[in-house]
């Protein structure tokens, strides 16, 4: 049986969503993760804020996060799976 993303992770690889990807991150070039912790890291993934599983409107249309890849392997894969992610910050405080 194949893994329900085999059935859209094609789309990563189309014209549109390089497109798409290379709008959000010229929008938004920081990492919004990181910016939370008030550190400045450079954008270099594109995150579905609401995951989509096949969705093609959420896929498409987002809403979107601009995450560096250490954030979006991390903190993208938790909420994917439906995980509450507890975020902290500067001063190490829950948020």
């Amino acid at each position: 049986m194949k893994h329900p993303s085999a059935e859209w992770k094609h789309l990563y690889d189309t014209a549109k969503w390089k497109r798409l990807r290379k709008a959000q991150l010229s929008l938004f070039p920081l990492c919004e993760w990181c910016l939370e912790r008030e550190e400045v890291t450079e954008a270099t993934e594109v995150h579905h804020k609401v995951p989509h599983k096949g969705d093609l409107d959420l896929f498409w249309g987002g809403p979107f996060v601009s995450t560096c890849k250490p954030c979006h392997s991390s903190r993208g894969k938790l909420e994917d799976h439906g995980k509450t992610v507890v975020r902290f910050d500067v001063d190490g405080w829950p948020i």
